[in-house]
């Protein structure tokens, strides 16, 4: 049975939080789709019913303030009639203005400025006004008569002057040929009941400068408040038309649903105003009662899937731990299925995957100690095939000195302890800087930075190379540490490094094959390996190499050289440290950490070419 893994990844998105989480979405999108549609279907029919509220309490409370006006109107130029046709006769007269204040007790005073002036006594002594409050308010409005002497018939509000809910009626008043005005106060309690309809809309009456004339609240009146500032009276006063119905925004962001209707009489016109967030007040009932739904539909699934997917989830974490196991390398799997399903069936393919793999690692990891990583990853995936290709690549070649005597001297034993020690650390400095083991060649180890991969840049690539030496140099110090004597000699080597461009690719044949590069770039990076021991050095670099990193690096030249193949002479350099680096600042004071012996009068380089020398025939 798989045991869980401590080191394995925790898992950051159970497969029970992703089933929870579609099956959320999908409730919420179906059940907010249907939430929104329905509220806002409701929302318009709410708006429609809203606007044709508006329209039809517009028209019937213009209706009843035009019928009202129009009576008072009427009753007042009937009383004036009669009693002209009473031909002086005080007593009609009396009896006729009793009667009419009998039927028209709303009504305060009549006059017809400069003939007939009559107050109604009962009016201001039911109301506990003086009379006198009338004359000088009669007095602030002689436009009004003026406008009313040429024909016009306007209604003005008259409570900040009478105390009460009141109006003025200014309207011609024509008398044997004379153009006069009639001027009628009258109470408008009975038309302030008609604009409290009691719905959610709210309604007044404005005059035709937009002053207040009737309103429910009597302390705007008394103010003698002036609309016509408002959104809505300023369309209604600047409207061609006698109806209209719009949606506005108030100066505090409000937005209403509105409608008005022009009287006929007076310049006045009735407005119904209703405020949107009334209107959808039910859609927004609706919707929160939706959401709730939501909520408790949205709690029985997650229940019910979380029941569901305990089923499915603890077969699905057991593959998870199974995959950190073999992320981990563990390989070998003891699983097996506990269901039927396809979740069984997944079960024993990650088992025989995990064999397969086992052995895939087994041979990658036999394959790899004979042959390049990157090479050994190729060959496993078949992509392995005869041919090469150009590259620039850094070329590397390192060499014990004196290797033959050494070896002579010590057991083939000792030979292959010490030399398998300083190849693991030598080979250590090359992996970690990136680059390739092309092969071992006795004691000599050659390298390639830039065949198969590159670190980027042939510089980069050369940069890697000498900083692979420059480990190799500690390395080598940390080698011979417990070294000396005669079983234990210390070592030295020579490192040499060229970059050029060469051909990289399988060499030998269908049968047998080997991963390498070929060229004059890897023949000079071994003539100028050879050149460490006459020099004196351990670490010589070509000038092709210099220049790319000749910023990087300390290094001093060397006698120029006259290469094999090559027409002119080549200078190399013998590095010395890193820049920025701590250590000898000099190749002189290098040979002495190193204890390498500097050279003696002039080098003769053609030597070191000198294989073998012929004794005898």
């Amino acid at each position: 049975m798989i045991r869980p893994n401590k080191a394995s990844k925790r898992i950051k998105y159970p497969l029970v939080v992703k089933l929870i989480g579609i099956i959320s979405i999908i409730v919420v999108v179906s059940m907010a789709t249907i939430t929104g549609l329905s509220s806002y279907f409701f929302s318009e029919d709410s708006r429609s019913r809203a606007e044709e509220n508006n329209l039809t309490v517009s028209q019937v409370l213009s209706s009843q303030v035009e019928g009202k006006v129009q009576s008072i109107l009427s009753s007042a130029l009937s009383l004036f009639d009669v009693i002209r046709e009473g031909g002086g006769n005080r007593a009609l007269e009396r009896s006729t203005v009793a009667n009419y204040f009998d039927r028209n007790a709303e009504v305060a005073y009549l006059a017809v400025p400069g003939k007939k002036r009559i107050v109604n006594e009962k009016f201001f002594a039911a109301n506990e006004l003086d009379q006198a409050v009338i004359d000088p308010f009669i007095l602030s409005k002689g436009d009004l008569i003026e406008r009313a002497r040429g024909g016009e018939t306007l209604v003005c509000n008259a409570s900040p002057s009478v105390g009460v809910p009141a109006a003025a009626l200014f309207f011609p008043y024509r008398d044997m040929g004379t153009k006069g005005a009639m001027i009628l106060v009258f109470s408008t309690e009975s038309l302030q009941a008609i604009v409290q309809t009691g719905s959610t809309s709210s309604s007044y009456v404005v005059g035709f400068d937009g002053g207040l004339v009737v309103h429910p609240d009597f302390q705007l009146l008394k103010m003698g408040v002036n609309f016509s500032d408002k959104e809505l009276v300023k369309r209604l006063l600047k409207s061609p038309t006698d109806n209209m119905q719009f949606r506005y925004r108030d100066a505090d962001g409000r937005e209403y649903l509105s409608a008005f209707r022009k009287l006929a009489v007076g310049g006045l016109s009735v407005t119904s105003s209703t405020p949107t967030a009334l209107v959808y007040k039910a859609a927004l009932d609706v919707t929160r009662r939706n959401l709730y739904l939501t909520g408790v539909v949205l709690l029985f699934s997650i229940l019910a899937v979380w029941f569901f997917s305990r089923s499915v989830s603890r077969p699905v974490l057991r593959l998870v731990e199974a995959s950190s196991l073999i992320e981990a390398g563990q390989f070998e799997l003891d699983m097996k299925s506990e269901t039927r399903d396809e979740l069984g069936l997944l079960t024993e393919s990650f088992v025989h995957m995990g064999h397969g793999l086992a052995e895939r690692e087994r041979v990658k990891e036999t394959f790899g100690k004979f042959v390049n990583k990157a090479i050994a990853e190729q060959a496993l995936k078949g992509q392995l095939s005869l041919g090469g290709t150009r590259k620039t690549a850094t070329i590397f070649f390192a060499d014990i000195r004196s290797f033959t005597a050494i070896s002579e001297k010590l057991s083939p034993e000792a030979v292959v302890e010490f030399l398998n020690d300083y190849m693991t650390r030598m080979v250590d400095c090359i992996d970690k800087t990136g680059g390739v083991v092309d092969k071992f060649i006795g004691d000599a180890i050659m390298g390639v930075w830039g065949a198969p991969a590159s670190a980027g840049s042939p510089r980069d690539d050369a940069l890697a190379a000498i900083k692979a030496m420059v480990m190799m140099r500690y390395a080598l110090l940390d080698f011979n540490k417990d070294r000396g004597g005669e079983d234990r000699p210390l070592i030295h080597n020579g490192c040499g490094v060229n970059t050029g461009p060469c051909i990289a690719g399988q060499i030998g044949s269908l049968q047998r094959m080997e991963y390498t590069v070929i060229g004059d770039a890897v023949n000079l990076a071994s003539r100028i390996e050879a050149l460490n021991k006459p020099f004196g050095t351990d670490i010589l670099i070509s000038e092709y190499s210099y220049e790319l990193v000749k910023d990087e690096i300390v290094a001093e030249a060397m006698p120029a050289i006259k290469v094999k193949g090559k027409a002119e002479p080549l200078t190399i350099y013998a590095v010395v440290k890193m820049k920025g680096a701590e250590g000898p600042e000099t190749l002189a004071k290098l040979r002495e950490f190193l204890g390498i012996q500097p050279p003696e009068g002039s080098v003769d380089v053609d030597k070191e070419e000198v294989k073998y020398e012929v004794i005898g025939k």
